[in-house]
C-alpha cells in the first residue's frame, strides 16, 4: 500500500482480537488495505450533518461462515451476522468486476444516528464476496 494512503486513511488492517475471533467462527474470505469512498446522504450524527459527504477510506473486509464485517480506521461499519443482512437492509452487490458497493442506514450501527452510507470498494474479491453472501444467506 502507498505509505502516504496508509498514513491518511489508516492501514486497512483487522485489529488482532477481530481478527482472531473471526479466525475461530472460520474465515472464509479476508481482504485488507482496500480503498474506497464512503458517501453519506441525510447524515445527522452529534456535531455532523450534512445533506451530501463523500470521503476516501482504505477498509478490511472480512467474511467468516457466521459474519461479514466491514472496518475502517479502527471502527466497524458493518459487523452483522450473515443470516440477518436483510433484517439490517444491508445490499452488497458489484456493479463492476473489481467493485464492491454496500450501501446501508446509518441507524443499523447506532439507533441514534440518521443517513444512508455508500461504500464503494476497489478489490478484486468482489465477485467473490457477493457470491459467497448470497450462498451464506
Amino acid at each position: 500500500m502507498n505509505p502516504l494512503r496508509r498514513l491518511l486513511y489508516g492501514p486497512g488492517r483487522l485489529p488482532g482480537d477481530l481478527h482472531t475471533a473471526l479466525r475461530a467462527e472460520g474465515l472464509t474470505i479476508l481482504a485488507e488495505a482496500v480503498p474506497g469512498s464512503v458517501t453519506y446522504r441525510n447524515l445527522k450524527t452529534p456535531g455532523r450533518r450534512a445533506n451530501w459527504m463523500r470521503e476516501p477510506l482504505v477498509v478490511a473486509i472480512a467474511l467468516s461462515t457466521k459474519r461479514f464485517v466491514v472496518t475502517a480506521r479502527r471502527s466497524k461499519h458493518i459487523d452483522v451476522p450473515i443470516t440477518a443482512l436483510t433484517r439490517y437492509n444491508i445490499q452488497v452487490t458489484n456493479p463492476k468486476p473489481d467493485q464492491l458497493l454496500i450501501e446501508y442506514d446509518l441507524n443499523t450501527t447506532n439507533p441514534t444516528w440518521q443517513g444512508q452510507v455508500q461504500l464503494r470498494l476497489k478489490t478484486k474479491e468482489a465477485t467473490r464476496i457477493t457470491r459467497t453472501l448470497t450462498q451464506l444467506q
